[in-house]
């Protein structure tokens, strides 16, 4: 009833107060407030002098009076790093927080630029992690508030289909990237699974959209080349997903409409303001209206699609600095079709099925971060997740070809994350991750059972790294060693059910600074990946691969950045089909589930994946900003020693973007400004590769069979995409803001090819695309 109450004073009142930004500065090795430390204000859209103030005796800093735009803060402490903190957006019902922590330093260096971190997470990595932000994910055009297809606006990185945030990185297949919250491996996170799948069957490392909404989400990142020690069980990356803590000190609410759905989130004080341990809540409500775009002429392939999820995050602190959060989510979701009754309407075999799909995820844990002393923390985190799917697809017109798939997967993991300083110039992290999978799968052709798996294991990552920095800390290294071992302790006593497999990964990074605005950084290590869990048995050991970085980095100030790398990836152990259906397919070339035979993999392909990455990026001052990034890779592989390389399945070439947008902000009178945005992307990638469809097997089989004894050597045309987001904010004092906006996705509706399949109705090879021009016309109200 309390916060009903507040509810409704906040939409009824017309008083017009200032912003506000406040944020707390902690030291990063323990979590202290740092006292006195200088706090730099700088609105970005004048040249007006910026606005200074010290941080109090417990760290924290104020600044009120401020009105709604973009800003950036700049901090500087004696013996600490400077730090400038840049995109900060301030809008009006909602407090803008920051929680930032400073390293130790004893050198004078170039400014180090950041969106933000809290204590307990470590600083972001010189190469090969892209950091994701809620305020980019919410302005970014055609982005439905997911950081995955965010991640999918930077080097390295290629959206597999349209309609799925599945992606591929540097040429790995979507199945070797790992999804972790709060520092534990967790189910894949994501409604409809089966999104942009080519079987319309489920994966494991994406879907249609993430479960829980942006707003939840605090700085992420996706891990995407060679990473340090503490990340593991990936080939690909690994997209690490932090959860932010609601308001403290006061109550706020946001709810969305738009035609793809409804959002609401409410956050606020568990403890009175003058608690000398402040505890929040922040939870989130959504429920799908994508109907409505099908209403609209919008073509999701005359699917009915439904989804809904509840998200929250609990926040406590403990006695001694200590941090405590309780996080949790589920959704279920659907996608339904049905067979045309009208033969006019009939134009492939799809048509004459019914086919329904559903999924349901649930998450909860529950993390602790607590220092140990001036020079040492621990951060322990546990987590249980699980999903289910099911898929049936039933004919009258055709009763012998029904299949169906029941899939149940969980995970309960935990992760112990350790740091000590050695001594002003020598750090050590380590820590440990275990994960108990079990997984159970039973798919079924006409009633007979073609894949059956029930089976569970324990699965240990250990890893330690020590970090050292040269006096003038011109220099960094950091050298680790990540374990990963798995094995089956439900086991019978029996050999061949009793098998402990383990892979020591060596990791080292180097970086360099060359002058205060120019770096090179260096890194090398091995990585090892389970296969898939479909087709995973206890003789199989880990797929293993090399990875090599080299990067330049240029900084001239806080608003540019220009990076260029090289990377190279050495397929060491990798497994392939070879039944009838998939022969020579290599699990790299795998992205969703598919009922393939255990016992029908060998361990000989060999391969290699290869590029070079340059981007350029203007962050968002004067109301202005830009993204322009190029990919050049090329993926191959052989299935056995002396066979001919074959180019792999996520070989597209080239990969372009850019990303550009533009502010007008008026203010009407003091306490309301009204501000205009436009925002743009454009796409431009090679085609999707396809072995070549065997037509006469494939009539044969009454279904597609493809040959793999060239790879994947069809590729289609060049993929191209426009997106568009237009938008108009009204914010009215500190009460309320809102946004009114379009998006649109594939503005000029490009005709881009999915994949080609052998249709046994029309009896002969179609061409499946993706998808048209989306509109998503959206309201969104902070107060």
């Amino acid at each position: 009833m309390r916060i009903l109450l507040l509810f409704v004073l906040a939409l009824t009142s017309d008083f017009l107060f200032a912003q506000t930004l406040r944020g707390i500065l902690s030291d990063a090795d323990n979590g202290e407030p740092i006292v006195g430390a200088t706090v730099q204000l700088q609105y970005l859209r004048s040249k007006a002098s910026p606005v200074s103030l010290a941080t109090s005796p417990d760290g924290s800093f104020v600044f009120e009076s401020i009105r709604p735009g973009y800003y950036s803060l700049g901090v500087t402490a004696q013996g600490y790093e400077n730090k400038t903190i840049t995109e900060i957006n301030v809008v009006s019902g909602k407090e803008q927080i920051l929680e930032l922590s400073l390293r130790r330093s004893n050198a004078q260096l170039s400014e180090v630029t950041i969106l933000g971190t809290q204590p307990g997470k470590r600083p972001l990595l010189p190469l090969d992690e892209i950091p994701l932000t809620k305020d980019q994910t919410l302005r970014l055009p055609a982005m439905f508030f997911d950081p995955a297809r965010l991640a999918m606006a930077y080097p390295g990185v290629a959206q597999t289909d349209d309609g799925t945030n599945n992606m591929s990185i540097r040429g790995n297949s979507p199945l070797s990237m790992r999804w972790r919250l709060e520092g534990v491996d967790i189910v894949n996170p994501n409604h409809l699974p089966n999104a942009g799948t080519f079987g319309d069957r489920a994966s494991a490392s994406g879907g249609g959209v993430l479960m829980f909404s942006a707003q939840l989400l605090d700085n992420s990142s996706l891990l995407t080349g060679a990473m340090p020690a503490g990340y593991g069980d990936a080939l690909g990356g690994v997209m690490d997903m932090n959860l932010r803590k609601g308001n403290t000190q006061q109550h706020e609410f946001t709810a969305q409409a738009g035609l793809i759905g409804l959002d609401l989130a409410a956050e606020g004080p568990l403890a009175g303001k003058s608690s000398s341990n402040p505890a929040s809540y922040l939870v989130n409500y959504r429920y799908s209206t994508v109907g409505l775009l099908g209403q609209m002429g919008v073509s999701f392939g005359d699917e009915q699609i439904n989804f809904q999820d509840l998200s929250f995050n609990l926040f406590k602190e403990g006695k001694n600095g200590s941090r405590w959060t309780f996080f949790g989510m589920g959704g279920l979701n659907e996608n339904i079709f049905r067979h045309k009754t009208d033969t006019a309407e009939i134009k492939f075999y799809k048509d004459f099925f019914d086919i329904d799909y559903q999924s349901k995820t649930g998450i909860a844990g529950a993390s602790n971060w607590t220092p140990l002393s001036r020079k040492s923390w621990i951060k322990t985190t546990i987590a249980a997740s699980a999903q289910m799917t099911e898929r049936s697809a039933v004919s009258q017109e055709y009763p012998d070809d029904k299949s169906y798939d029941d899939i149940r997967e969980s995970k309960l993991s935990g992760a112990i994350t350790y740091f000590q300083r050695l001594h002003p110039r020598w750090k050590l992290y380590s820590g440990i991750n275990i994960t108990h999978q079990k997984y159970v799968a039973d798919s079924r052709q006409n009633q007979v059972s073609i894949l059956s798996k029930d089976h569970q294991y324990l699965q240990m990552q250990p890893w330690v790294s020590l970090q050292w920095m040269s006096r003038q800390e011109k220099t960094q290294i950091q050298a680790g060693f990540h374990g990963n071992g798995y094995g089956n302790p439900y086991a019978s006593s029996s050999a061949s059910q009793n098998q402990y497999f383990f892979a020591p990964e060596p990791r080292l990074s180097i970086t360099q600074m060359l002058a205060p605005e120019h770096s090179i950084s260096a890194s090398a290590g091995l990585y090892s990946q389970l296969p898939a869990q479909w087709l995973l048995n206890r003789q199989h050991e880990f797929q293993q691969a090399a990875k090599y970085c080299l990067a330049y980095e240029w900084s001239p100030n806080v608003q540019w950045n220009l990076k260029m790398e090289g990377f190279l990836q050495v397929i060491q152990r990798e497994y392939f089909v070879t039944d009838f259906r998939t022969f020579g397919l290599g699990l790299n070339n795998i992205s969703e589930f598919a009922p393939y035979q255990a016992n029908s993999f060998l361990s000989t392909v060999q391969g290699d994946t290869k590029g070079l990455e340059a981007s350029l990026e203007r962050r968002l001052v004067n109301g202005w900003f830009m993204m322009i990034n190029a990919t050049l890779l090329s993926g191959q592989y052989r299935l056995d020693e002396g066979a001919d390389l074959a180019p792999s399945r996520w070989n597209v070439g080239k990969i372009a973007n850019l990303v550009f947008g533009k502010e007008w902000q008026k203010e009407k009178r003091p306490g309301k400004e009204r501000t205009i945005g436009i925002n743009g992307r454009v796409i431009w990638m090679g085609g999707v590769r396809e072995p070549v469809v065997d037509l006469e097997l494939s009539r044969l089989n009454n279904t597609t069979i493809y040959n793999y004894a060239n790879g994947y050597d069809q590729q289609s045309a060049d993929y191209f995409r426009a997106d568009l987001r237009v938008y108009w904010r009204r914010d009215l004092g500190n009460r309320r803001s809102s946004t009114f906006a379009l998006d649109i996705q594939n503005l000029t509706a490009q005709e881009n090819v999915a994949y080609h399949f052998y249709d046994p109705y029309t009896d002969k090879i179609e061409t499946k695309l993706q998808l048209t021009t989306i509109p998503n016309f959206s309201w969104r109200l902070q107060f």
